[in-house]
């Protein structure tokens, strides 16, 4: 019996246990199951705090988030941060005074840089406008624009052009008023209207007159000229230009003007030139302006030197008995003479034939004999220099006579 009660009492106690245990197994696991909910929550706040939070290693992005953050900037969402610094965008507005010439000067001589007004008839103008180089120095006037006269210049025409100091007139124009500063100084032909414009505007005039008298002169060897010129008052030197037979002038030298005071001509002797050509000379004179430009003046007048024999001097004829006496003068700088004659037949047309050729020039006549009593004879008798071979003629002289 007693063991009976020590079995049941076992049996109760293990029934006891086994009720309670599942309860508590039970409680347990809620619990548990509620702390773990919590430990997930705090570690995922914990997580989005680490993940929001930037730390001081970290570089910010390149390419900013398209949702912008609320608590960086205190503009609306979707408007543009404004830099504090301003742009540096450039001043497109144009200066209204041109930059000062870095060389000094600017010289301008062309024709196209001039807006001209046309006459009625088509054949004259004035200058209007000018659309060139404001930061002109010095500026030539030209004589004609697209093969029309320049008559005149207008008002205000060069009020752009704050450094204009030199202006040359290649012709005599009209200026209107106030079409130059009174600080503009006018280089042209003296007793013109710039010259007038000048001195009834108070300003510096220089005249760019031509020299008096230019002459040339071959040398007996036909291969060297001189020409001679007289001085230019206010010239620091001349252009020499030439041109053979009908060709084209060129810039042949510029010959320094002389430093003394008493100097009245200035000589320059050409070489090398071809024995029988023709050579035309004309000399401008230069003048230098404060800023060192040079400036052409007028051209002179022509010259030209042929570097052939002379005209025979003093040619003569007489009739003499059965013929007619033919004479000249003597050039010592030739080889010799040719003579040429023609009868004169009433009615026919005649023509000179070469009758003798003088190789020495001390000899300085002919005679022609067995001619025709009472008939008219010409004689024509030219000079040549013979150079390395080669003759070089000179012009013809005719003279007329009859036969005794």
């Amino acid at each position: 019996m007693t063991k009976f009660k020590k079995y049941v009492s076992i049996l109760l106690s293990v029934s006891l246990i086994a009720g309670i245990a599942p309860t508590n197994v039970q409680a347990n696991t809620v619990e548990d199951k509620e702390n773990e909910v919590q430990m997930i929550n705090t570690k995922a706040v914990e997580n989005a705090k680490v993940e929001t939070a930037p730390t001081e290693s970290e570089s910010p992005s390149e390419n900013p988030s398209a949702t912008p953050n609320v608590t960086a900037s205190a503009e609306p969402s979707g408007t543009p941060e404004v830099s504090a610094t301003p742009s540096a965008t450039p001043d497109t507005t144009p200066s209204a005074t041109p930059a000062i010439p870095s060389q000094g000067s600017v010289v301008v001589e062309a024709d196209d840089v001039f807006v001209v007004t046309e006459s009625s008839d088509g054949k004259t103008c004035t200058i209007s406008g000018y659309k060139g180089n404001l930061a002109v120095t010095t500026l030539y006037l030209p004589k004609e624009i697209e093969k029309k006269e320049v008559t005149g210049i207008g008002a205000n025409v060069f009020a752009d052009c704050p450094y204009l100091k030199n202006v040359i007139f290649k012709s005599d124009l009209d200026i209107a008023p106030a079409a130059f500063a009174t600080t503009v100084e006018f280089w042209a032909k003296s007793a013109g209207k710039a010259q007038a414009y000048a001195q009834s505007n108070a300003m510096i005039f220089h005249p760019l007159d031509s020299t008096a008298s230019l002459t040339g002169k071959k040398d007996a060897s036909f291969r060297k000229a001189t020409l001679t010129w007289t001085v230019v008052q206010g010239a620091s030197s001349y252009n020499l230009y030439r041109k053979k037979a009908k060709g084209k002038y060129a810039l042949r030298k510029n010959v320094t003007a002389s430093n003394s005071a008493s100097a009245l001509a200035m000589n320059c002797v050409e070489e090398k030139l071809e024995a029988g050509a023709t050579y035309t000379y004309k000399v401008r004179p230069v003048f230098t302006t404060a800023d060192g430009v040079s400036i052409e003046g007028v051209d002179s007048k022509e010259v030209a030197v042929a570097l052939t024999p002379a005209k025979v001097k003093k040619l003569k004829a007489k009739g003499i008995r059965g013929g007619i006496q033919v004479r000249w003068a003597r050039n010592k700088n030739v080889t010799g003479y040719q003579v040429y004659m023609k009868v004169h037949v009433k009615g026919f047309k005649t023509s000179f034939n070469r009758v003798k050729t003088i190789k020495k020039n001390k000899v300085t006549g002919y005679r022609c004999k067995m001619l025709v009593r009472g008939m008219k004879y010409s004689y024509r008798v030219r000079a040549f220099k013979t150079v390395k071979g080669k003759k070089i003629m000179g012009p013809f002289v005719t003279v007329t006579a009859k036969a005794k």
